[in-house]
């Protein structure tokens, strides 16, 4: 029996989520008609912003909600539900769920999966209450997307139906010449390089690594991936630190296979987060990771290479940084193993699928 999924998300711009909900789609079985529907944004202007939606064009929709909640988008998507006969909506993260249960009331043979990337979230009494009124009942399916987060949703009341660890290509992701790469990126080649990628917020504590690099020796170098609103504060505090010249902003990379490549280490100074792509992708590619204790990261950072130390602590950072990259790093192929077993994006796949079926 054929199915037809929609992956729910709030918008389609470059995120951990975003990512992996393309995957379900490039990986999806052929039984399964899998279509992304945003409830923000608009089409053209997403394929712009991001050119590796392009190939899937056919396969995504845009609701354009406006700012704030909106009946209007409920109907859309209600009407994008019949008009697919979708009998699978899988929803990321609150907005998706709330507009997607609200779109499905009273539709028969509906599976509704929905995942949840993260807990901290629920620290906010608001979002917990509406969570858990989304939540109640038998006809929704909660996923965890590793045992660290489930563990938390339990401690805030949310009892989840499956475990189903992220997963990522690991055919694409994996080790390689790190000096093609440092000039495809213009990276130095005779220096040691730090890499930290993700969108640029307060939550993923840039600044920590950027206080942590004064204290490194000159030939240390940290390089940055990703975009986003505290852009312009981390360039002022580079420049008022005296770095300017050992941080290299890359804003959106658009070959982040380059970039794992490029890089001696990757560091994950987050102050919260949920289980980063980033984290998974780095690993296949063999690179070491020191990151905060927070989130799923404990869940899957490598316990051969890895190293997890406190959150906000510039001085601990520094000196897990240097003792790391002392002494000559190679890449590792018992971290990138570790990676392709247990976090591939064909099993993940396999198992919303598997699971999907057997609900419906």
């Amino acid at each position: 029996m054929t199915t037809t999924t929609l992956q729910v998300v709030q918008h389609l711009r470059p995120g951990g989520i975003e990512r992996l909900v393309l995957n379900l789609v490039r990986f999806a079985a052929p039984d399964n008609q899998v279509y992304v529907v945003a409830l923000e944004g608009d089409k053209e202007q997403a394929i712009e912003q991001w050119p590796e939606l392009a190939p899937l064009s056919e396969r995504l929709y845009f609701l354009g909600k406006p700012h704030g909640r909106d009946m209007k988008t409920v109907f859309k998507l209600r009407r994008l539900i019949q008009s697919l006969n979708a009998n699978v909506i899988h929803s990321h993260h609150l907005g998706p769920l709330l507009y997607s249960r609200a779109a499905s009331l009273g539709l028969r043979g509906i599976t509704h999966i929905q995942t949840e990337h993260d807990s901290w979230h629920l620290e906010d009494p608001k979002q917990r209450l509406l969570t858990r009124l989304l939540l109640a009942g038998s006809k929704i399916l909660i996923i965890a997307d590793a045992p660290r987060i489930a563990d938390h949703l339990k401690a805030h009341g949310i009892t989840t139906d499956h475990v189903i660890i992220n997963g990522i290509d690991t055919q694409r992701y994996t080790p390689g010449q790190a000096a093609q790469a440092r000039l495809h990126l213009r990276l130095p080649p005779d220096k040691l390089i730090i890499g930290c990628a993700g969108r640029l917020v307060p939550e993923k504590g840039i600044d920590t690594l950027l206080e942590a690099l004064v204290a490194l020796p000159e030939n240390y170098h940290v390089v940055i991936a990703g975009h986003g609103p505290e852009r312009s504060e981390l360039e002022h505090l580079a420049q008022q630190l005296r770095l300017s010249e050992r941080v290299h902003w890359l804003g959106n990379c658009d070959n982040m296979l380059n970039f794992y490549r490029a890089i001696d280490l990757l560091c994950m100074p987050s102050r919260q987060e949920g289980l980063p792509l980033v984290l998974l992708e780095a690993q296949a590619c063999g690179k070491p990771v020191i990151a905060s204790d927070v989130g799923a990261i404990p869940d899957l950072i490598c316990p051969h290479s890895g190293r997890l130390i406190p959150a906000g602590h510039p001085t601990l950072l520094a000196r897990a940084l240097f003792d790391k990259l002392r002494v000559p790093i190679h890449d590792c192929q018992q971290t990138a193993h570790y990676i392709r077993r247990i976090a591939d994006v064909r099993k993940m796949t396999a198992s919303y699928e598997s699971l999907a079926k057997r609900s419906g």
